[in-house]
């Protein structure tokens, strides 16, 4: 290489160098001025000054300026902070701020406000003669005012604002014109046509909501006329499943009544539509009998828009499901020469058979990755799958502490393979909770939780991203104190095994008015998903039980079990759960059957057994889908064996009360000693029957039929001494917060149990 290729070479290398370095080199500020974009001449310039940390001869720094910028913008002076450089010779910059004042109130004036008062506007805005305003922030503070009347319905009201320019001492004078337009309050949504469905039912899909008794404070009821546009659509697809294909839904009417409005939207159901046909073409790799035993639907049946679609996806799992990846498949509804008929195609292109080469997991900061790896099935270097993509995807949105998680098939240079990504959010995993309640059986009470649903034993000191569940109570009343730890660690030992444990404290004072009560103890245990919807619980419990307190004319019974009592105990459970839902479910059930050991070869005071079975199933009825009825009961039977020669009083069973038999005091059903007191039994049964209605989504009332008998010895089911109650009740469906008010009468009692009149009970909670 000759001298001028090689000069010009390291020209090119080491000009663009030189030129970097030179602007990496410090500035020198040679001065600092301040433009003041609402006042000529030095007014307001001095204060600007007073936040200013360069001076004339530092290196400009960049951190600092940007420090001084949110100095200014706090003091709430100036609607606009900016800061410009003049370059000068010699690396040398002038540093001007540039700064825009906001004016001094000199007069507040606000006309038309009628449902909330001018004076109420201006207090709530929180604006004094003096403060500094910009018409943003003018605007800022009328956004309550705005939430004002939208919660009384005013959903049009506007506001005119205007204030004048700055005079030569910077005050302004602000004007607002408050147009507060019509009330807009739903009282009532009513339909013309509507044939398929309740009224009830086709409301419960709207975006539109008519008033209700909490309007006041949560403004629910307002008109908002995009929702009602867009619940022309869920209407129509509401029809659409029941096989009305071409359901039209039109323009909503308003009618003004003097208590609001009512909104009336006619639906023209049109024609309900029956399959006549199911074909499915472009399949070369499985029969069409194969696959079309996959569709949810039946030639001759009503031709209903989601079975439509679910047997799309079913068919196109088939393939996804044998690694037939990108398989696409597309349904079309073709009319027929009969008017009630429709032939339904489902066109397949076919995939090619992919392999997975890489997992990938992003936005997990504070969730190990493992933890999220464990819940995925989806393997590499196996067969794409792409349900169990999907499915991988749902079991880690359910882990309960991520509030999104995505995935994707992502392709690679090969056609055949693919990556797997999954994309997640965190949720908040932490929760503090305090509150107070009341029931009719354990009166007041306050409690305290704190709770991780996304804890970590192994990391401290941060103890978090394990995914493990951390929850603590404390729970104080007029009637009970409570204190408890739980524990619960999933993917023990590496398997689809959760470990838990538990400790508490449980002091009880509403049992009995002879005694009192304070269990203390712990336990550990595992739980595992058995088959089908069956769940395993296998727990070991050391726990130790005082009575005291006892009052000088309670029974022997109880007087013998004053003192402590140790047991060990070890309980197994086995639940299978079909509910649609785990609060208030409306179809499904679910059925527990327990039995535990105490004592024997597990040691300590006592030696006891027990056997119990439970149910709950819900069914919605025929003639009104909204209505519901709940069929609920349990049996149990406890007895001693070994070296004990009796149950103790704590182990016996009770009926009455808010959750059992209703018109009768809590644990008022049992068999009693000589003294008329209760004593409990070794067997009981119980059984109820609950209707409900919903008046609204929160309201629903109940009337229900509550049966039961306590028997003195183990596995007696005679019914001789049977107690049953009737009543009536008011649901309150709160989220978090559900509340239960019954009144119920005795029908059956036995001798013991007599009472008139009827009984109130209260409780907060949900109860199966």
């Amino acid at each position: 290489m000759n001298i001028p290729v090689r000069a010009f070479v390291l020209l090119l290398v080491l000009g663009p160098l030189g030129v970097f370095a030179q602007l990496q080199e410090p500035k020198e500020i040679q001065d600092i001025q301040v433009r003041n974009l609402t006042r000529e001449g030095e007014g307001g310039i001095s204060s600007v000054r007073a936040f200013i940390q360069p001076r004339v001869g530092d290196s400009y720094d960049r951190r600092l300026v940007n420090e001084d910028i949110r100095s200014l913008q706090e003091t709430g002076r100036y609607a606009y902070v900016g800061v410009e450089l003049l370059p000068l010779a010699n690396n040398r910059v002038t540093l001007i701020y540039v700064v825009e004042e906001r004016a001094r109130l000199r007069n507040i004036r606000i006309d038309g406000g009628d449902a909330i008062s001018n004076a109420k506007i201006r207090k709530e805005m929180e604006l004094e003669l003096g403060d500094r305003v910009d018409i943003a922030l003018v605007e800022q503070k009328l956004l309550p005012i705005r939430e004002k009347y939208r919660k009384k319905f005013y959903t049009e009201a506007a506001f005119d604002v205007n204030l004048t320019p700055a005079d030569e001492r910077g005050f302004s004078d602000l004007t607002i014109k408050v147009n507060e337009g019509l009330q807009q309050k739903v009282k009532d949504i009513e339909f013309t046509g509507n044939i398929a469905y309740t009224d009830r039912e086709v409301r419960a899909v709207m975006m539109q909501k008519q008033v209700w008794l909490l309007s006041v404070f949560s403004g629910r009821g307002g008109l908002n006329e995009e929702a009602l546009r867009l619940d022309r659509y869920r209407i129509q697809e509401l029809y659409r499943k029941l096989g009305y294909l071409d359901a039209t839904v039109g323009e909503p009417e308003l009618k003004r009544t003097p208590r609001g409005l009512v909104v009336v939207l006619p639906i023209e159901a049109n024609q309900q539509f029956r399959v006549r046909s199911i074909q499915i073409k472009g399949n070369t790799l499985y029969p069409s009998s194969l696959l079309g035993s996959r569709v949810p639907l039946q030639v001759g049946g009503i031709a209903g828009s989601d079975d439509i679609e679910r047997g799309r996806r079913a068919i196109r799992d088939f393939y996804n499901v044998r690694g037939y990846s990108k398989t696409l498949v597309r349904e079309r509804i073709l009319l027929t020469d009969q008017p009630d008929q429709v032939d339904i195609v489902y066109t397949i292109r076919e995939g090619e058979v992919a392999t997975v080469r890489n997992i990938l997991i992003r936005g997990n900061t504070r969730t190990k990755d493992h933890v999220l790896r464990r819940e995925i099935t989806v393997v590499p270097g196996e067969t794409l799958n792409e349900v169990n993509v999907r499915n991988s995807a749902a079991r880690i949105r359910n882990l309960g502490f991520m509030e999104m998680a995505n995935h994707a098939v992502l392709p690679t240079r090969d056609p055949a393979v693919y990556d797997v990504e999954f994309e997640v959010r965190e949720a908040r995993s932490g929760n503090f909770l305090a509150g107070v309640g009341f029931s009719s059986e354990d009166r007041l009470v306050g409690f305290i939780e704190l709770s991780q649903g996304n804890f970590d034993l192994t990391d401290p000191p941060g103890f978090i991203g394990g995914g493990e569940k951390l929850q603590t109570r404390l729970q104080l009343g007029t009637e009970r104190q409570d204190v408890e730890v739980n524990y619960s660690r999933p993917w023990f030992l590496n398997r689809r095994l959760t470990f838990s444990v538990r400790g508490f404290m449980n002091e009880r004072e509403f049992l009995s008015d002879d005694y009192n009560q304070k269990n203390t103890g712990a336990s550990v245990g595992l739980r595992k998903q058995l088959f089908g919807r069956w769940r395993g619980d296998l727990s070991y419990q050391l726990e130790e039980i005082e009575v005291f307190d006892v009052a000088e004319d309670a029974s022997e019974i109880i007087k013998q079990e004053e003192g402590t009592t140790l047991r060990s105990s070890l309980n197994f459970i086995m639940t299978h759960d079909t509910r649609n839902q785990v609060w208030i479910p409306t179809k499904g059930g679910r059925t527990i059957l327990s039995t535990g050991l105490i004592g024997g070869p597990l040691g300590f005071d006592e030696d006891i057994y027990e056997l119990g079975v439970r149910a709950s199933y819900f069914f919605p009825l025929i003639w009104n889908r909204d209505h519901n009825l709940n069929l609920h009961g349990w049996a149990r039977t406890v007895d001693y064996y070994g070296d004990s020669d009796s149950v103790p009083i704590f182990d016996r069973l009770f009926l009455g009360g808010a959750r059992t038999i209703r018109a009768f005091d809590f644990r008022d059903v049992s068999p009693v000693d000589e003294n008329g007191d209760p004593i409990g039994g070794q067997t009981a049964l119980f059984a109820s029957a609950e209707y409900t209605i919903p008046l609204s989504e929160l309201f629903r009332v109940a009337g229900f039929y509550d049966w039961g008998v306590v028997n003195l010895d183990p596995y007696d089911a005679s019914t001789e001494e049977m107690n049953s109650s009737y009543g009536i009740g008011l649901r309150i469906d709160m989220p978090g917060f559900p509340l239960r008010f019954d009144y119920s009468w005795q029908h059956f009692a036995s001798e013991s149990n007599e009472s008139n009149g009827g009984k109130f009970s209260f409780l907060i909670g949900y109860s199966f």
